[in-house]
């Protein structure tokens, strides 16, 4: 055997875990962690309780502690385990929640890639600021039509408003005053021509 195969054989070997062979060194070691954790529940939890089992089987769920085919592996084999318990509900043991680390990756570097930003988004901008012009260009418009039309409206009309009130007021009582004078003279004439003398 070549050198260059050995070595390629130690890396293979190197990112073989519990019998799973992983693209990178990265992922290798996170399922060797993973591994670890795995013996550490099993040395240390009270396997033979189903109840604790689907306690830390749910908990391992919620925490989401796994994300290698190592971690995947147990968390089947728990499921599967609890699944076989005839007095554990099935919607009592979560589903096991698969992600794909290469996805995640890839995607958190597009997030960090800054997208170029479209020149239309000006334009919509400026669009929207002289829609909202024309509209407010009309209604000041309509405002300045109905003050004109008020002013109009209350010069042109003959109806009694409260400023002049009290000048209507004193005109119709000069106006009663004058007819009862010019009736009373009216009397007195009458009353020298017939003679008679007033008391």
């Amino acid at each position: 055997m070549s050198v260059e195969k050995r070595q390629k054989e130690q890396e293979k070997t190197s990112m073989v875990v519990e019998g799973f062979l992983f693209a990178n060194e990265a992922e290798a070691a996170q399922a060797r962690k993973e591994a670890e954790g795995v013996k550490y529940v099993k040395e240390k939890a009270q396997m033979d309780d189903p109840e604790m089992v689907l306690r830390i089987y749910n908990k391992m769920i919620q925490q989401r502690l796994f994300d290698t085919a190592v971690g995947y592996s147990y968390l089947k084999d728990l499921q599967e385990y609890l699944q076989s318990i005839p007095f554990i509900r099935k919607e009592d043991i979560f589903p096991i929640p698969v992600q794909h680390p290469q996805v995640e990756e890839s995607l958190r570097k597009a997030k960090r890639a800054p997208a170029p930003k479209p020149k239309t988004q000006t334009v919509v901008k400026n669009a929207d600021y002289r829609r909202r012009y024309r509209i407010v260009r009309w209604i000041a418009f309509i405002l300045a039509v109905c003050v004109v039309a008020m002013f109009a409206i209350t010069a042109t009309t003959n109806n009694t408003t409260v400023l002049n009130y009290e000048n209507q007021l004193i005109n119709k009582y000069e106006a009663w005053e004058e007819r009862l004078d010019q009736r009373q003279e009216a009397i007195e004439a009458k009353e020298k021509e017939l003679g008679i003398m007033p008391e």
